[in-house]
């Protein structure tokens, strides 16, 4: 009995495979239409301007301002920092017990090093440069590559 219904369900899968191969086996060749091709060179183009404005973590430097406890402190570093220097990023951390202002993205020692001169100037010897992972604009990265 279990020989009958053995060879009876392995004959079901038999026919099952050449009727799946039957239906699938006609089409050999598949012709593309070639507008699938513009659309995939107008949606990289478009993947493209979409990354000009986003930013990639790379390794590089920036200046650790201050580490306090007390973080009105803290705060009035950044918003002096924010207001002399806009065009460049300030971070305030908290690890309990302080808190930490970093300031900038420098992917060079040296150019972090002509900005810690700068800053010396008005906070004080305390400042010192951190290594650390850095925001990289996409747009600025590439033009630097160039």
């Amino acid at each position: 009995m279990h020989i009958r219904l053995i060879i009876l369900f392995s004959f079901i899968l038999l026919m099952q495979q050449l009727h799946a191969q039957q239906q699938f086996g006609k089409s050999e060749y598949v012709q593309r239409d070639p507008r699938v091709d513009q659309l995939v060179d107008f949606q990289v183009q478009a993947n493209r301007d979409a990354l000009k404005g986003k930013t990639v973590i790379e390794q590089g430097y920036r200046i650790v301002v201050i580490t306090t406890n007390k973080r009105d402190q803290a705060m009035d570093v950044k918003s002096r920092l924010m207001k002399s220097y806009p065009d460049q990023k300030t971070y305030l951390f908290y690890q309990s017990p302080h808190f930490r202002v970093q300031f900038g993205n420098f992917r060079s020692l040296k150019d972090a090093e002509k900005m810690k001169a700068e800053l010396e100037l008005e906070y004080g010897k305390s400042v010192f440069i951190a290594p650390s992972k850095i925001e990289v604009k996409m747009e600025q990265q590439e033009s630097e590559k160039n």
